[in-house]
């Protein structure tokens, strides 16, 4: 079997309404980019190196992932609609799977929708486990792929599998890193 890497990670901190109103909108303030600038850089000294990242097209996760590809240069955005919030985890799974099984991946977007990602990808089950994601928070799941009829390798995720949680840390904990 072949691991890889899911890192689930929340929006920095946001303004708490947008000039015109939509919550869509909400940019990040200065202090939520501040520490998630210090909380990215500890994922460099985690050696975190996706091969993908998908953020959900909301402002404040677009800016969240604008912040991570400043230091983890080698990643483009891909703006993924299904981690807009009210995310279905079944439709999420499809859209990610094939992206999990070529490397490991880094997901955007908001609570409470990854609580219950991380739930429903650890237990099968959206109410299985219980977290909430702190603003700039990251979770690295480990999830094992094996290769199908055609060879093709496949993650195993929910129905077929379930993931493993690695690490659930704050920005803050994560800008606490040292080399």
């Amino acid at each position: 079997m072949t691991e890889r890497r899911i890192y689930i990670v929340r929006h920095a901190i946001a303004e708490d309404q947008s000039v015109d109103g939509r919550d869509e909108s909400r940019a990040l303030t200065a202090e939520g980019r501040k520490k998630m600038r210090r909380a990215v850089r500890g994922l460099a000294m985690l050696g975190v190196s996706p091969a993908r990242l998908f953020a959900s097209p909301l402002v404040r996760a677009q800016q969240t992932a604008e912040i991570v590809v400043e230091t983890l240069t080698q990643l483009e955005i891909e703006t993924c609609d299904a981690l807009a919030p009210g995310v279905d985890e079944r439709a999420l799974t499809r859209v990610v799977g094939p992206a999990v099984a070529a490397g490991d991946v880094m997901l955007v977007g908001h609570e409470p929708d990854l609580s219950e990602l991380l739930a429903y990808w650890l237990t099968g089950s959206r109410g299985g486990f219980e977290t909430r994601f702190k603003k700039g928070a990251v979770a690295c799941l480990v999830v094992d792929a094996r290769r199908d009829a055609r060879e093709q390798l496949l993650p195993l995720l929910p129905p077929t599998g379930k993931a493993a949680l690695e690490w659930l840390m704050t920005a803050g904990q994560l800008g606490a890193l040292k080399e």
